[in-house]
């Protein structure tokens, strides 16, 4: 993971602060998360996911939709729609 530094305003920092305290989760979280959505608001971000999802393809051995199908229909749905 890469690092950066950042300067903030006072107040932007002590919103950053109060909201990491009260999700309790650091603020590299909150900044990360608040990124990735303007990001994706943005379209910048949109083959994010993709690329995740390639970088651990092949290592997931997953059961056939088929075979999933009678005992969880919703994930049978999830594998034949999103993985190929």
């Amino acid at each position: 993971m890469n690092v950066i530094t950042l300067k903030l305003p006072d107040d932007l920092n002590a919103a950053l602060k109060e909201v990491s305290r009260k999700r309790g989760i650091s603020k590299s979280a909150v900044v990360r998360e608040a990124l990735e959505q303007s990001l994706l608001a943005q379209g910048v971000a949109a083959g994010a996911a993709e690329r995740w999802v390639a970088q651990w393809q092949g290592s997931l051995k997953l059961p056939d939709a088929s075979d999933v199908e009678a005992t969880d229909p919703r994930l049978a749905h999830l594998l034949a729609k999103h993985v190929r």
